[in-house]
């Protein structure tokens, strides 16, 4: 199937404008972005959060994808990422093709729910225990929680001050985590565009009020002409190992899948038929 897509690319710091006639979020395996915009005057936390989470597609998409971590030498791994394009319960498979080494290691992330890790030459998956859902992914800055975004799910969430961030003017909000939660954070600041609902950035703090790491988008993807994009490259900088992790979004195709590609059971060997090429 020839994708949908034509890439619209942007640097927040060059060129803030571009956002502008954008409406949409930055949300779920950090990927979705939405078509409609709200307009806000009361800043109240939850509710804002709640019109972050409501505002994307339901789209199942399949993604081609690099992840890039950047220290000293740059190792780079190839992804399919698959999304089903539920909005009451997402569910996203992340399934490496190369290097060798490591292709066929896949995850299922279930929104709100389990994380499942097959690792190359397993035959069956495991469930990740919420301690190990902050270990790193493919040795990268990103940990599983950071690819689904749990930050913007946790039940606690408190308007701090009005902020004008990277050109944008910004409500921010601060996350906790659930009391006895697992998170490797004590909590997360968000900048959320008040003109779009979109998470410009976002910085999550250690259990000792210290700055670990920092989340950016760096450019977005237009999935059709209704207005719905997602996010073509997301960075995640480690502030105190000094190194830095860029997802990026390579080519997207519109596509149905087999549900057993979301099943625990059965997503490690559910085969999915290539897109063809144009």
């Amino acid at each position: 199937m020839k994708s949908a897509a034509t890439a619209v690319r942007y640097n927040l710091y060059m060129h803030t404008r571009v956002i502008r006639n954008i409406a949409g979020i930055f949300v779920s395996a950090g990927l979705f972005l939405g078509a409609a915009a709200f307009a806000a005057d009361a800043p109240d936390a939850g509710d804002i959060m709640r019109r972050v989470l409501a505002n994307r597609p339901a789209i199942s998409l399949w993604l081609e994808a690099e992840l890039t971590i950047q220290r000293r030498t740059a190792d780079r791994y190839d992804l399919h990422i698959f999304l089903n394009g539920d909005l009451n319960r997402l569910r996203t498979v992340y399934r490496v093709t190369d290097p060798k080494e490591a292709a066929g290691t896949t995850v299922l992330m279930i929104e709100a729910g389990d994380t499942w890790l097959c690792e190359k030459n397993k035959a069956e998956p495991r469930k990740l225990t919420p301690a190990e859902r902050a270990a790193p992914f493919l040795g990268s800055d990103f940990g599983y929680e950071d690819l689904e975004l749990a930050f913007l799910r946790w039940p606690n969430q408190k308007f701090v001050r009005e902020s004008r961030r990277l050109g944008f003017d910004c409500w921010v909000i601060e996350g906790t985590p659930a009391s006895g939660s697992a998170s490797q954070y004590q909590h997360v600041l968000m900048w959320v565009d008040k003109k779009f609902m979109a998470i410009v950035i976002a910085e999550a703090y250690d259990a000792k009020n210290k700055l670990l790491k920092k989340f950016e988008i760096g450019s977005v993807r237009k999935l059709d002409d209704k207005g719905h994009y997602i996010v073509g490259q997301i960075a995640l900088e480690n502030v105190q190992k000094k190194s830095r992790t860029v997802l990026r979004i390579r080519e997207d195709h519109m596509e149905q899948f087999d549900p057993a590609l979301f099943a625990p059971e059965t997503f490690v060997k559910t085969v999915v038929t290539p897109p063809k090429k144009p």
